[in-house]
């Protein structure tokens, strides 16, 4: 069974990909790397994947493992998601057009849009955070925890969910163009302060 860490061939312990990964992580601890990727002949495996065949004999298969330094990989993918901030206040404008022209579908075509670029956002930050050990109180901005931000996300994801529920479209066009820009504009500065953090750890 050919094994590979960063494109060099190695020997690792292991029958199953749970097994090699647990290996290859003792052996990248020294250096402060973890496994980032994993391919299996000439595939990368999903997270799923990856759960799904974790304790599954590996046999002959060649399996190539990609390493990252956490902090580094953590501020690439804040510094993407904070890219994707422009796009939901541009959703959230376009939803609440949608509603004022009265096309609910649209808007709620729209809707499903923005959730998913905030559910993303949430999962990147808190990801990133605690990739490098980092909990919900220990990034501020200002005095204001990052467990408050991630919070009120929830609550107002809910409040927009009960809308749509009650069927008030005036409410939500109200909700979508005047409450959601500065949680936009928290959250960019959330992201901002993880960033400079990781990158002085």
């Amino acid at each position: 069974m050919p094994i590979f860490l960063d494109d060099e061939p190695v020997q690792l312990a292991g029958a199953s990909l749970a097994e090699l990964i647990a290996s290859a992580t003792q052996r990248l601890a020294d250096d402060g790397r973890v496994v980032v990727e994993v391919m299996m002949d000439g595939n990368v495996l999903t997270a799923d994947e990856m759960s799904q065949r974790k304790d599954s004999p590996l046999e002959e298969a060649e399996v190539r493992l990609t390493s990252a330094d956490p902090g580094a990989l953590a501020v690439s993918t804040l510094y993407q998601v904070r890219e994707q901030l422009p796009q939901a206040t541009s959703l959230h404008e376009q939803a609440a057009e949608y509603l004022q022209q009265d096309n609910p579908q649209e808007a709620l075509k729209t809707l499903a849009d923005v959730i998913g670029v905030w559910m993303q956002t949430q999962e990147a930050v808190l990801g990133s955070a605690g990739v490098v050990g980092l909990g919900l109180d220990q990034v501020k901005v200002g005095e204001e925890p990052m467990s408050d931000f991630t919070d009120e996300l929830i609550k107002q994801l809910h409040e927009l969910k009960d809308l749509i529920v009650s069927g008030d479209m005036v409410a939500l066009a109200d909700t979508l163009a005047y409450e959601w820009p500065p949680i936009v504009d928290r959250w960019d500065a959330l992201i901002g302060e993880l960033i400079q953090k990781i990158e002085l750890m």
